[in-house]
């Protein structure tokens, strides 16, 4: 999901819409989730009137979307997971948490929604 806007509401419906339908697109099995918590942070945010967690609530799946948008990263970052938890030593362990986070810095640079 490339150049979410982060103002003013109409702009995140639009958004919103963009992501729903490539999330659909892309992993149709996690738009349940989508829509779930769509619905969480869109009272959270009538309640208390303040966008910030419909703008991370895009973040977050806007993140999904970019990552699966390219299977090999994907693979990779699942890879990665997978060693970082099961690393029998700490320098492997953070070799492999560095290089999740260079992927994940990678996609959040395509993001525009902080």
């Amino acid at each position: 999901m490339s150049q979410l806007s982060p103002e003013p509401a109409a702009d995140l419906s639009a958004d919103l819409a963009a992501l729903r339908a490539a999330v659909h697109g892309l992993a149709p099995d996690a738009l349940a989730t989508f829509d779930s918590q769509h619905r969480h942070v869109r009272d959270l945010s009538g309640r208390s009137r303040d966008p910030a967690p419909v703008r991370m609530f895009l973040h977050r799946w806007g993140v999904f979307v970019e990552l699966r948008r390219c299977p090999r990263r994907a693979a990779r970052l699942a890879e990665l997971e997978l060693t970082a938890a099961e690393a029998a030593d700490g320098p492997a362990a953070r070799a492999a948490a560095q290089e999740i986070a260079h992927i994940l810095d990678g996609v959040t640079r395509h993001l525009s929604v902080p």
